[in-house]
């Protein structure tokens, strides 16, 4: 094709038609112009598409996280309020029984005292922000992701922080009540429960119970709103990826 073209020239120098010769030159170069052009959409495109077969699979890393971080925030709030409602059932015998102190201690010891950890997996959402991929999400979604982030961070802490004031309580009824097996494991050693004063701690003990009581009450019901308003955000999130990814 080089050559052909070489001739051409050539051929119409040596003839001295310098104005076709021209005409030519310039049909030449927007040819080339024309062939670049075509060469840079080409790579343009796969460059393109390159890009969004990658923004593809951050979606679809980002949905198996959002999946899992809501399978979780749905884990802990039936578990949460499983334990509010015994406590509210606790709470609802006051108002119908008259309670001895023996009842009132053995009910309170009946309800669960343990927490359950809320760890947030914003692992996919840090990686595309430390490698700068973020940038390649559509802005409605990036900012909808980095506002998930932050909500998960704020419960953890909160949640943290909440613990940590239950372990309180929590270790000053240790140092009263031994363990929730140790009054079971006394009751054929008369002798050994009367040295060790158990009862006389009964009723500190059931101050102690109905404050952890208490706080797990505020701390699991705040709870409950805030990852039910992650889940929202979630559902949110969810749903704008889908629809881009039409």
């Amino acid at each position: 094709m080089i050559k052909f073209f070489r001739k051409i020239r050539q051929r119409l120098l040596s003839e001295n038609k310098f104005s076709k010769y021209l005409f030519y030159a310039i049909g030449e170069i927007v040819l080339v112009v024309i062939g670049i052009l075509i060469a840079l959409q080409i790579n343009n495109w796969n460059e393109n598409r390159k890009q969004q077969i990658k923004v593809n699979q951050n979606y679809h890393e980002i949905l198996a996280d959002l999946d899992r971080e809501r399978a979780h925030a749905n884990f802990i709030i039936n578990k949460f309020e499983e334990q509010r409602q015994a406590y509210r059932e606790y709470l609802e015998r006051f108002a119908d029984e008259k309670i001895s102190r023996k009842t009132m201690y053995n009910m309170l010891l009946q309800l669960n005292m343990e927490g359950f950890p809320i760890n947030s997996n914003t692992s996919i959402t840090e990686s595309l922000q430390n490698s700068g991929e973020i940038v390649l999400i559509p802005q409605a979604i990036r900012n909808k992701l980095i506002s998930l982030q932050r909500l998960q961070q704020k419960i953890t802490v909160d949640e943290g922080l909440d613990n940590r004031a239950r372990m309180g309580v929590n270790e000053r009824l240790s140092m009263l009540i031994g363990s929730r097996t140790l009054e079971e494991r006394l009751e054929n050693q008369k002798e050994l429960k009367a040295e060790l004063r158990i009862d006389e701690n009964t009723n500190e003990i059931i101050l102690a119970l109905e404050a952890i009581q208490d706080w797990m009450d505020f701390s699991e019901s705040k709870s409950i709103r805030q990852l039910s308003g992650l889940v929202d955000e979630i559902n949110e999130v969810e749903k704008l990826i889908l629809e881009e990814m039409k």
